[in-house]
Parts: structure tokens; C-alpha cells; sequence
């Protein structure tokens, strides 16, 4: 490579691998690892095959991240020779026509098996698909590429800048996608400060929990321990079990996993878990906060230290905690990290030491601007600096306190989603005048999306019929898991919805104003009062009804999980977890599946 480890992440990767080709670099459970040495000749073999096609650095290649470990891989070996997009793979057909549009891509990696919207939308827009072919037979994150449709989109698509090793899609607060490119500069300057600070060395194997197209999944839990010459042990997607498992068998040293996925793991421990720490050195909660206690209980548990940091998909990792003997503030978020950070007020000043104010930061792991909106890249900096649109404060000591968020994006399990965005599949659903989506919170995910809805006059529309067209509309990640039917939505003279007047305004909490049907439990089948004593129990509830939906009683992905295996277990039935937010979102509703299975 001409590039030089110092800027280049391809260049970085292969100097680990001619030190310690032997060594595993990618491992996943019941796969052979791939070693460093088959690393290098994989991004050697991308670099050819990419080159014949005529895809080269700065041409964007696009793919959504269906195959897990293999996707881990890609993000390490595609950059050879690309501009790596690894986008959110529960898109509809629409949203990826919009993102490949803009984004300029040149190829899509489509899967080998099956039809992924990512492919429609790629005929669509005429760009060439290339199949990526996982190869289960060889190591973990093994795949073939092959072009399965050569189209104009290799001649005509435009080159971006030969820096940037990767695109990322991040929710914005107009509902419109944010396309962040990271450069490997950035990436590299992260990565490098995070170790020093981490002490990270090449014995050191991050615990892969975290959805592969966020920031997090890509940086600190992936590119953080390679491009230090760890490794990354790749786990099923937010399984608590899985790394529970990892940790006892002394597989991991650490783990970069959103406040969710900890939440998750103190219940798992509260309800008798045990585990021993072993090789594990730290967690690190990313994606939202958790509140001091529970970052005590994490400790308590492992042994270990729990840290978190402040981070964002355009200015990477710009303050973070330090590890013991160092000392740790519990409530703060640590340090500026290889940046300058400064509080500014309304007035645009700086702020005395301890006033709340907007975190601004300067460094080399801040990204250079958006993709395609240079009117957005000039309003989140200023002077150079960038804006953060957190809320924070700074103590005597230099360590920064977050106090929220200067704009309404949704949190929902360290996922950002745009109000604007779920507001206007609502308002394009029959039978909606109008609608506001805005964030409520919840015991284990931080935020939950809710929407208030007015009815068109004289249309019969029901609280179910609404949440079943929401989640054919948007997915089951961005759909409302409540809604409100209300007279009016509260607006200001402007015309802008007050969104933080919205949870008072339908009276959240209030079962009377809850567009959820209620119905009488004594009416529940045995077989339905069964599923409902096993919901409560898997939510740690002391009862549930027979038409209480899964999500607006507190259910989250994880408890989806556990209580797809107990039906697997009690009743010999197979069940999607994703049928949870679905054809099965009420214990009425899965006993009518599970009724249906046992019968064929």
C-alpha cells in the first residue's frame, strides 16, 4: 500500500497482519476464526475483484447489513477499495431508493439468498449489484463477491473523496436522513486515542453486540479493538445470553454495547444469573446513558469497571471516562478525548465552569461535513468548532455533565429517530388529519416512540387498525408502540408542533386516553390466561391481560426473545420474534398462533 498506517486503515490492518498472521482477528460462535494472515489476503483478493469492476476508493458501495459476521469482515476489508456504506437492513424499498440516490452509489452488495428490498431498490435506480456470498464452510466472515448485474452505475456513478472509508445514514431532527461520511483519518484518530486511553493492546477481544450499521457497531465495538490488533468476537445481535456465555468462557475482554443491552444484562443478573468476570476488563456503555445506580450494579456484578463516554456518528468519540486507578465521577461522561471542547450559550459565548450550555468540540476524529448538504455542514459548525447539539456542563476538574439533547430526535435503545420522519407515514394513512410523534420514557430502552393522532371527522378509525398500517407503513423499529387519538395537536403560531407540552397534552399515562382497546381478562381462554402468567413472568409483571400489547407495557427486544424460547419449550411451537410486535403483540393474539401451529 503507498498509504501509510498513519492515515490509512487498510494500510494499519495489514501491518498488524505481516506481524501476527497467525493470530484470529474475527471469531464468531461454532465458526474457525479468521487470522490475521487471512485477513490480508481477503483485502488483497477485494482490492482485484473491486478493481476489475472498476470500483475504486471514493466509489460508493452500498449494502445493507443482512449477514452479520460477515458484514463485520466487510467493514474491515472493503475500504481496500471502496467507500463502505453498511446501511440499517429493515429499510423499506423507498428508503433505500432515497439513500443509494443519494449517496451516488455505484454497486450494491445484495444477499446471496432471498430478495432484500436493497436489491429492488437497485434496479430501480439502475445500479449494478454485486452478490456477496457468504462462505460458511471457512472461516468466520468469510464471503465471495460476484457481479450479478453490471449496469451504466459503474461508468457513470460520481467518485467521492478517496478518504472517506465509510458512509453512515443517521437520523436528523427534519426527518431526513444525515449521510455522514468517516474518513479513515478519523477513524484512525479515534481508534488510536480510545486505546491510549484504554489501554488497549493486542490480547484485547471486544464482545460484538451492537447492530452492525450504527456507529457504535462499526467503531468502538469493531474498529476499536482491529485497528489496535485485537480482535472481535462476533455475537448474535443484542443477546444478554450469548455474551453472558462469552464472559464465562474468558472469550472477551471488553464490551462497547448500548445502555439497552446493559440494561438487559443487570435483569439477567438481578434473576440469578451468575458470571465470572475472567479476561473481561471492562464495559462500556454507549448509545444513551444509565443512571448511576445501574452503573454501580454493573460493577458489582463483573467486577470490572463500567464506563461511558459522549459520542456521535460525525464527531466520534469526543469525551470518554478513564479506567481505574484513574478517578470516575459517576454522572459525568469524562474528558474531552484528542479534542478541544468548549460550552457555549444562547448568545453564542463560552460559559463559566459548571453552566449549562451547547458541547462544542474541534479535533482530528470530527468528521468534515455531511455528503449532500452543505447548507446542514454550515450550521453544525462554527468558527471550526462543532456542534454537538448536546446540552452540557463542565466541572473544576474538566469533567463534562450531560444535561439532554438541544433538539426532539427520539433515543430508543441508542437508535435515533426523527418525529418528522413517523409523522408523515401517519398522516398518509386513510382516515389521519394529523399527527406528532415525540418520545416517552421506558424502564429498559430510555425512550419509546408514541404518537398523538387526530381523526378525520366521521372516520371510524381504531387504535389498532392504526398501529397495524403504522407498522406496515414505517417497520416495526419506527412505528408508535401508543397512540393517543386527540382533538388538536398543540402547535405555536408558527405553526410548529410543541412537542414538549405533547405527553401532558394526552394525558400519558392515563389509561382513559389510550386509543388501545381494553377488554375483560375473564373472558381469557386457558390457553390464553397460560401466555399471559408467562408474559408476566418473562416481564417481571405481576399480571398481564389478555389484550395488553407487548411494547406499551414495557416489552423490549430482549424480553421478545426469551419469551419466543419458553413458548418454544412449553408448547413445541415456533414462533418469529418478530411476530411479538405483530400478528402475536397480545397474549390474545399469540394464543391464536400458537393454536394455529399446534394444530398443523
Amino acid at each position: 500500500m503507498s498509504a501509510s498506517t498513519a492515515d490509512d486503515i487498510t494500510a494499519t490492518l495489514l501491518a498488524h497482519a505481516a506481524g501476527r498472521p497467525g493470530a484470529p482477528v474475527l471469531s464468531a460462535p461454532t465458526r474457525a476464526p479468521m487470522t490475521w494472515g487471512t485477513l490480508a489476503q481477503r483485502i488483497r483478493d477485494a482490492r482485484g475483484r473491486l478493481a476489475s469492476w472498476g470500483i475504486e476508493r471514493g466509489d460508493v458501495l452500498a449494502a445493507a447489513a443482512v449477514d452479520r459476521v460477515e458484514c463485520a469482515a466487510a467493514i474491515a476489508i472493503l475500504p481496500v477499495s471502496s467507500t463502505f456504506a453498511a446501511l440499517d437492513p429493515t429499510l423499506a424499498v423507498g428508503d433505500y431508493v432515497d439513500l443509494l440516490r443519494r449517496t451516488g452509489a455505484k454497486a450494491v452488495l445484495v444477499p446471496a439468498r432471498g430478495d432484500h428490498p436493497i436489491g429492488e431498490a437497485a434496479r430501480r435506480l439502475g445500479i449494478a449489484e454485486i452478490a456477496m456470498i457468504p462462505d460458511r464452510a471457512a472461516e468466520a466472515g468469510a464471503f465471495d463477491l460476484a457481479l450479478v448485474r453490471a449496469t451504466a452505475s459503474l461508468d457513470a456513478a460520481p467518485r467521492r473523496d478517496a478518504g472517506w472509508a465509510y458512509v453512515g445514514a443517521t437520523s436528523g431532527t427534519t426527518g431526513r436522513p444525515k449521510l455522514v461520511p468517516y474518513g479513515h483519518r478519523q477513524a484512525l484518530a479515534t481508534s488510536r486515542a480510545m486505546g491510549e486511553r484504554l489501554a488497549m493492546t493486542p490480547g484485547d477481544v471486544s464482545g460484538h453486540l451492537t447492530p452492525l450499521h450504527l456507529a457504535n457497531g462499526q467503531r468502538p465495538a469493531l474498529l476499536l479493538a482491529m485497528l489496535n490488533g485485537g480482535s472481535v468476537h462476533c455475537l448474535p445481535e443484542a443477546d444478554a445470553g450469548a455474551f453472558l456465555d462469552a464472559v464465562d468462557r474468558d472469550a472477551i475482554t471488553y464490551v462497547s454495547a448500548s445502555f439497552t443491552i446493559q440494561r438487559e444484562l443487570i435483569e439477567r443478573l438481578r434473576i440469578g444469573r451468575h458470571v465470572r468476570a475472567g479476561r473481561l476488563r471492562f464495559l462500556r456503555v454507549a448509545s444513551g446513558r444509565l443512571e448511576p445506580d445501574e452503573f454501580a450494579r454493573l460493577e458489582d456484578a463483573f467486577g470490572v469497571p463500567a464506563i461511558t463516554g459522549l459520542g456521535t456518528t460525525e464527531g466520534g468519540i469526543l469525551v470518554h471516562q478513564r479506567l481505574p486507578p484513574a478517578p470516575r465521577t459517576h454522572g459525568s461522561v469524562g474528558d474531552p478525548l484528542a479534542s478541544e471542547i468548549r460550552i457555549v450559550g444562547d448568545d453564542g459565548r463560552e460559559v463559566v465552569e459548571g453552566e449549562v450550555g451547547e458541547l462544542q468540540a474541534r479535533g482530528p476524529q470530527v468528521f468534515d461535513g455531511y455528503l449532500d448538504d452543505p447548507a446542514l455542514t454550515a450550521a453544525t459548525f462554527v468558527d471550526g468548532w462543532y456542534r454537538s447539539g448536546d446540552l452540557g456542563r463542565v466541572d473544576a476538574s474538566g469533567d463534562v455533565y450531560l444535561v439532554g439533547r438541544a433538539t426532539d430526535v427520539i433515543n430508543r435503545g441508542g437508535e435515533k429517530f426523527a418525529p418528522l420522519q413517523i409523522e408523515a407515514a401517519l398522516r398518509a394513512i386513510p382516515g389521519v388529519a394529523d399527527a406528532a410523534a415525540f418520545g416517552v420514557p421506558h424502564p429498559r430502552l430510555g425512550q419509546e416512540i408514541v404518537a398523538a393522532v387526530v381523526r378525520e371527522p366521521g372516520v371510524p378509525l381504531t387504535g389498532a387498525e392504526l398501529q397495524s398500517r403504522a407498522r406496515a407503513a414505517l417497520g416495526p423499529r419506527r412505528s408508535p408502540r401508543r397512540v393517543w387519538f386527540v382533538d388538536a395537536i398543540p402547535r405555536n403560531a408558527a405553526g410548529k408542533v410543541l412537542r414538549q407540552s405533547l405527553a401532558a397534552h394526552v394525558g400519558h399515562l392515563s389509561a382513559a386516553a389510550c386509543a388501545l382497546p381494553q377488554v375483560d381478562d375473564a373472558r381469557s381462554s386457558p390457553l390464553e390466561a397460560a401466555i399471559a402468567g408467562l408474559w408476566a413472568a418473562v416481564l417481571g409483571r405481576p399480571a398481564v391481560g389478555r389484550d395488553d400489547d407487548f411494547r406499551t407495557i414495557g416489552g423490549d427486544a430482549f424480553q421478545a426473545a426469551r419469551l419466543v424460547g419458553e413458548v418454544r419449550t412449553l408448547f413445541a411451537v415456533e414462533i418469529d420474534a418478530d411476530a411479538v410486535e405483530g400478528e402475536a403483540s397480545t397474549p390474545a393474539r399469540m394464543a391464536r398462533l400458537v393454536e394455529r401451529a399446534m394444530r398443523h
